[in-house]
């Protein structure tokens, strides 16, 4: 049986960490190619720190190139800005505490979809979201008042 052996991490390694990251390997292809253990690489701190600056290189790097390609082609950057949501107005709704918040909420969003300020995908998310937490709500306060009925007895 292979001995294993206590990897020391020195600047080199922490640097051959970091580029094998921003190139795209994982921690089990890292630890293959430098002989560390992947268990080395989630806790010792400074490698995990290496491996995390070496993907947001590789984030960097990606998301540049898909910018450039989209330069040069409108329609694919209108599908990315409708899949990112990157022009969608902020709708002003609360957290509810109160099924009737939550219906607020939903009256507000079907005003926003009504005037175009938010598609119809958006209203039927908060539509569930709302109908969820009202019924949630219902369930809760109906199981409270029968409690104490059942108590006052």
């Amino acid at each position: 049986m292979k001995a294993r052996h206590k990897t020391q991490v020195t600047k080199e390694i922490i640097q051959e960490v970091q580029e094998l990251a921003a190139q795209g390997f994982n921690n089990i292809l890292i630890g293959q190619s430098l002989n560390i253990a992947t268990q080395t690489l989630s806790t010792n701190k400074e490698l995990k720190e290496a491996i995390h600056k070496g993907k947001l290189q590789l984030s960097k790097k990606v998301t540049a190139s898909i910018l450039e390609t989209l330069e040069a082609n409108p329609t694919n950057q209108q599908l990315l800005v409708k899949r990112l949501c990157l022009f969608t107005p902020l709708i002003k709704i609360k957290k509810p505490t109160t099924a009737k918040e939550a219906l607020d909420n939903l009256a507000t969003a079907t005003k926003e979809y009504a005037d175009g300020a938010i598609n119809e995908s958006q209203l039927r998310t908060i539509e569930a979201v709302s109908n969820s937490y009202s019924k949630g709500y219902e369930v809760v306060e109906l199981e409270e008042r029968i409690t104490a009925l059942e108590k006052s007895k």
